[in-house]
């Protein structure tokens, strides 16, 4: 990355001030839109939200007033059974 550097700066030391600016706000228009497609590529992979996640559970459970641990052993006795 450091000869990317120092050759950008040598290219950007011979303009003027005002092409200098435009290559500066291009630069940073290339930079911004690269962090976008990075959030996005990471939404698309499953870096879902927390809320997204509980939203499709709704449901799964049926509110009969059983604990989380009783549904989980009757489960689990389905499974033993069919062995």
């Amino acid at each position: 990355m450091q000869s990317a550097a120092v050759k950008l700066n040598s290219l950007l030391e011979n303009l003027e001030e005002e092409d200098y600016n435009k290559a500066v706000s291009y630069i940073e228009l290339l930079v911004s839109r690269r962090k976008e497609q990075r959030s996005d590529r990471k939404s698309e992979e499953g870096d879902t939200d927390i809320e997204a996640i509980v939203a499709s559970l709704t449901g799964a459970i049926p509110d009969s007033g059983k604990s989380l641990a009783e549904y989980r052993s009757e489960r689990l006795k389905k499974y033993e059974n069919s062995y």
